[in-house]
């Protein structure tokens, strides 16, 4: 690809520029002069900051030249390529997304059909359409992510492109995920995916959010990506977010879930690919009664870099929140975790529980973890507990006596490492990151 130019601000034109030629509204391009104003202002993250103790924010700031998107279906930008009709489900409706690396879910029905039940569409589209699409963008984009939430989160504002919006209206169950696939392409040097989520009360979904591509090791490309999912009273969201990026892609992804009353959210990241990632991972339980689960799992090999935060953010009486993060290691990967939980003083009678735990299969292996507490009201219950370990090798020792091989003795220890995890992704998803997790203790 050849040497690199440094990255040199254009100033908040080039964000109304963009704006401009995709014929956005007012307030979304001034939106995005005030997040490039943010973005131009802020430095960098401090190292000292116990965030970014363990990964140089450097390795984020962009190289090259920004640029826009040309095409609809030209890279991280845009969904476009993958959004091919609707499918019907019982008494609800899916939209037909073509799988990463597999077959499309269902036949085509009309769009009037399903208009009434779901609605994927381009995140700009919907917001410079005018009528109901683009006061939803209005009234929930930023709500869940403000750019003010750190410079590469401002970065993202000013720059996203194409971007896709998921809204379910009330009351609406639908049956089958959806399958979203965002790929980088081999020559791109820079990606701003932007994903809303809005499900009104009592809705339902279950949402896979498929990143993959860019270049391999030898080259580079960055990602900077937001997540946004509001889920209203009472209303249930799964997302299962799969992070599988060529070795050449350093990514820097945001994600928050606004959880109203009695919400139920249900949050799955698997991290596999990318040279050096870090993710920001959370849920915000606005609403009495909300409950939040979040999982993750991690297989680093070669000298990958993951770096995780996770947040549980208890505003209101009676919430719940279960975290359980798993790290499989090998070679000479480094994985950094830090795990907070917050509960305010108006969030009595709350339950929060967090747990990480790391399977280090080479002696090279690094892994941190750093749970933490925030409580301002006496009324609660939490836990939390983290472990860092090789493999055990009475584990081991048994299987090999059972007359099975060395590396058939480290699949099953590592499979029931990660079981409990996976199975809490949909049937054929839960297939390939098995597969792509057993592919990786072949060399072992």
């Amino acid at each position: 690809m050849g040497q690199v130019t440094p990255f040199r601000p254009a100033g908040a034109g080039a964000a109304e520029a963009l704006s401009r030629s995709h014929g956005e509204p007012d307030w979304l391009l001034d939106s995005r002069r005030k997040a490039w104003e943010l973005y131009s202002d802020a430095p960098l993250p401090d190292r000292v900051t116990h965030l970014w103790r363990y990964t140089d924010p450097a390795e984020f700031e962009p190289k090259g030249r920004l640029r826009p998107i040309t095409g609809l279906s030209e890279g991280m930008g845009s969904y476009a390529d993958h959004l091919r009709g609707l499918v019907p489900s019982g008494n609800a409706a899916l939209v037909r997304v073509q799988q990463c690396g597999g077959p499309a879910l269902g036949a085509q029905v009309s769009d009037a059909t399903a208009a009434a039940h779901l609605t994927v569409t381009e995140l700009d589209q919907a917001a410079a359409g005018g009528g109901d699409l683009s006061d939803l963008v209005r009234k929930h984009m930023g709500s869940a992510v403000q750019p003010d939430h750190g410079k590469f989160e401002a970065l993202n504002t000013a720059w996203w492109q194409g971007g896709v919006l998921v809204y379910v209206p009330k009351g609406v169950a639908i049956e089958r995920p959806v399958h979203l696939c965002s790929e980088l392409g081999r020559d791109q040097l820079h990606g701003q995916p932007r994903l809303l989520v809005v499900l009104e009360e009592g809705a339902s979904l279950t949402l896979v959010d498929e990143h993959l591509g860019g270049p391999n090791a030898g080259q580079q490309a960055q990602v900077w990506g937001v997540v946004e999912l509001v889920v209203g009273p009472a209303a249930s969201l799964r997302y299962i977010g799969v992070q599988r990026w060529g070795l050449g892609v350093k990514g820097f992804m945001t994600q928050r879930a606004l959880l109203a009353r009695g919400a139920r959210y249900l949050g799955l990241q698997a991290s596999f690919g990318g040279s050096v990632s870090k993710f920001d991972v959370g849920a915000v339980l606005e609403g009495e009664g909300a409950e939040s689960q979040i999982f993750g799992v991690t297989f680093g090999e070669g000298r990958q870099h993951f770096d995780h935060h996770t947040v549980h953010d208890h505003r209101a009486g009676h919430s719940h929140s279960d975290l359980d993060v798993k790290v499989v290691l090998k070679d000479r990967a480094r994985s950094a975790y830090t795990g907070l939980i917050r509960i305010e003083r108006d969030a009595p009678e709350s339950e929060a529980y967090q747990e990480n735990r790391n399977l280090l299969l080479s002696a090279g292996t690094r892994a941190e973890s750093i749970p933490e507490l925030e409580i301002l009201t006496d009324a609660v219950r939490c836990t939390h507990g983290a472990t860092v370990g090789p493999l055990d090798p009475e584990q081991i020792f048994y299987l090999r006596s059972r007359g099975l091989p060395y590396s058939e003795a480290v699949r099953m220890v590592v499979g029931g490492f990660l079981d409990a995890t996976l199975q809490r992704v949909p049937e054929d998803l839960h297939a390939r990151l098995e597969e792509l997790v057993f592919n990786r203790l072949k060399e072992l």
